[in-house]
């Protein structure tokens, strides 16, 4: 067998791994992925995928189904044994489960926090704090004094972006106060930021155990669609914490 031939046996063979790294890439919040470390993602997941789908006939045939025994180890390692295009599909299909099942592992960190609780890490997964602070549950309501243009904007937090390179907000019920004497100047029902980080401070209430370390408050608010805080009252509570980004690791 050409190496052109094994090439194009060896892509077939792994396409359902190339699904899986695919859909896991395009749903997650991650830091860019060289090419190498998307093709060992694809092997990786691939075989996977055929080893659920491995034990899912190994099950079966313990159930007294009759099912086809499983060829591709046969066909990765023999260039005269044909490929099984059933099989594939099959491992296609598992693979989307898969990558589905690693979506929700990957975006609510459930592997840090397994590991964090067992003492193993103390890693959040988060790109940055900026990504941890805001990604809590218990972060409602933000205060954003700009001081660059003397201005504080306080609502809460409906959506923000990744990381704190871009340092995106959009805020909800938004009043407007000058920075320096508290004055109050108008209020808006939503607010884009697009902010400097070197300019800004960040205030919250609410914030949890979870980011501080401290003992939990009772929120008043919960999370909704989109990110969205909804709550019996939108007046500023009194007293602030301030967000200076210390993370639980």
């Amino acid at each position: 067998m050409g190496a052109s031939e094994f090439t194009v046996r060896l892509l077939l063979l792994f396409f359902p791994g190339v699904i899986c790294a695919y859909i896991v890439d395009s749903l997650t919040i991650h830091r860019p992925k060289s090419q190498f470390e998307f093709v060992l993602d694809s092997f990786v997941y691939g075989l996977a995928s055929y080893l659920v789908y491995w034990a899912a006939l190994w099950g079966a045939s313990h159930l007294g189904l009759q099912v086809r025994p499983l060829v591709f180890l046969h066909a990765l390692t023999d260039g005269r044994a044909s490929v099984s295009f059933r099989e594939l599909a099959w491992a296609s299909f598992v693979a989307c489960l898969l990558a589905l099942c690693l979506t929700v592992i990957l975006t609510h960190k459930l592997h840090f926090r397994l590991a964090r609780r067992l003492r193993l890490t103390k890693k959040f997964g988060e790109l940055d704090v900026w990504g941890f602070v805001f990604n809590s549950p218990e972060v409602e309501w933000a205060t954003v004094r700009d001081h660059a243009h003397g201005l504080a904007y306080d609502g809460w937090v409906q959506l923000f972006s990744d990381d704190s390179r871009s340092a995106e907000l959009v805020l909800r019920d938004v009043k407007v106060y000058r920075n320096d004497t508290g004055a109050y100047l108008y209020e808006v029902p939503s607010l884009y930021l697009s902010l400097n980080r070197d300019g800004i401070i960040l205030e919250f209430r609410r914030l949890g155990k979870e980011v501080t370390g401290n003992a939990p408050t009772e929120s008043a608010g919960r999370r909704g669609q989109e990110g969205w805080t909804e709550s019996s009252s939108h007046e500023p509570e009194a007293g602030t914490a301030s967000g200076s980004g210390n993370d639980a690791g």
